[in-house]
């Protein structure tokens, strides 16, 4: 048997491994360790790991690392904390394999520990870039510290060579949310607005956002903007989710909190929907808002219009669906307009691959030899210049 721990932080992360979960769970030659923290077990956040509790699944280590700080200096100081912490857990669970998505930050302190304990990392969604936010270098960070990669296109494999890595142990096996597209019954419009308590007319835009250090202006500012574009669009609902636990983030809420306080006819909030609700709720919107990767990536897929706001998602491959407005509310608002006098059209963009991810990664992770310790030599490109 061989061992693969995999850490998930988020509501967000979780959705997106739930099926590779499932699936590493009932491998024959694979025993699932599953590593919860980050907001997971944060109230202020809604606490998800509640999610994870009632799907069944054991969890081997919970792991807290945050302090309620969301200011940079709180932030470095939690991840330099979290780093023993995630070493104690693997020098106990002794993983052969350590599964990380993405690029926040409790990945990089996780993938920080397994590498320096010698456990070999397997890093989900490298290779992508996200130029308005720390993200980008937290991720290629992530891609140097690990020994197999499962990029979600062809263009993401590439660029994980370029950065050195070899292509034996660079699979382009697909984005994971391509198989919770297809594996999920999605709720009904009207399931959706009793089990959440919100409304779903025929007009109605699905927001999320989170503050981003490097994003063309603060955080604070950006949201100010999106939301006054979207009051200004009076016949329109809207419905906002929670903010990542982000630097920044507590302006950010404290501003969206304020909007929904004053516009109750017209605003619902729901911290956290899950992903079933999640994707539920954006199949029945007529457009979805925001700057979340669920702009770039899920609403193409559902074939919903979406306006990206800001540069915290740049550098994403973007459907034609997607809309990029100029960061102010005037052009924010006349592509949210524009966007919902666009029809749908289902299945937006297969640059994600095809449904077998989770299969596929779980096939990868028993029969790709992975030494111990990890160690890996730097694959260089063919020289194209003279010196």
């Amino acid at each position: 048997m061989r061992t693969i721990a995999v850490l998930t932080g988020t509501r967000a992360d979780y959705g997106l491994l739930r099926g590779l979960l499932r699936e590493i769970e009932a491998h024959a030659e694979l025993e699932l360790q599953l590593i919860v923290t980050g907001t997971h077990l944060s109230e202020a956040f809604g606490r998800t790991a509640s999610e994870i509790e009632r799907d069944g699944l054991a969890v081997a280590a919970s792991v807290p690392i945050w302090s309620g700080s969301d200011d940079a200096l709180g932030a470095a100081a939690d991840v330099g904390a979290a780093i023993p912490r995630y070493a104690q857990v693997l020098a106990r669970l002794a993983p052969d394999v350590l599964v990380v998505l993405g690029d926040r930050l409790e990945a990089y302190a996780a993938a920080t520990a397994a590498t320096i304990l010698s456990v070999p990392v397997a890093h989900i969604h490298g290779g992508e870039l996200t130029e308005g936010a720390m993200d980008d270098a937290l991720r290629h960070a992530i891609t140097k510290m690990s020994y197999l990669h499962f990029t979600s296109t062809a263009d993401h494999r590439r660029r994980v060579i370029q950065l050195g890595e070899a292509p034996e142990r660079v699979y382009f096996h697909g984005a994971p949310i391509v198989d919770a597209l297809a594996a999920l019954d999605l709720l009904p419009r009207a399931e959706v607005e009793r089990r959440f308590g919100v409304r779903l007319p025929a007009r109605t835009a699905l927001v999320t956002f989170h503050p981003a250090a490097m994003d063309v202006a603060p955080p604070e500012q950006l949201v100010g903007e999106m939301l006054a574009a979207l009051r200004a669009v009076d016949d329109l609902h809207i419905i906002i989710t929670g903010s990542n636990s982000d630097i920044g983030t507590a302006d950010v809420r404290a501003r969206i909190a304020d909007f929904v306080a004053e516009n109750p006819t017209r605003v619902d909030y729901v911290e956290s929907f899950g992903q079933l609700g999640y994707l539920s709720a954006m199949h029945a919107a007529s457009v979805v808002v925001g700057n979340s990767s669920s702009t770039v990536l899920e609403a193409p897929v559902l074939g919903v219009p979406s306006v990206l706001i800001g540069d915290r998602q740049r550098g994403r491959p973007l459907a034609e669906s997607i809309a990029t407005p100029r960061s102010n509310r005037a052009a924010i608002e006349g592509a949210v307009r524009a966007a919902l006098d666009r029809p749908a059209t289902a299945g937006g963009t297969d640059i994600f691959g095809s449904p077998g991810f989770a299969a596929r990664v779980a096939r990868t992770l028993a029969d790709h030899e992975i030494p111990r310790p990890p160690r890996k030599t730097f694959h260089d490109l063919e020289r194209n210049v003279s010196p």
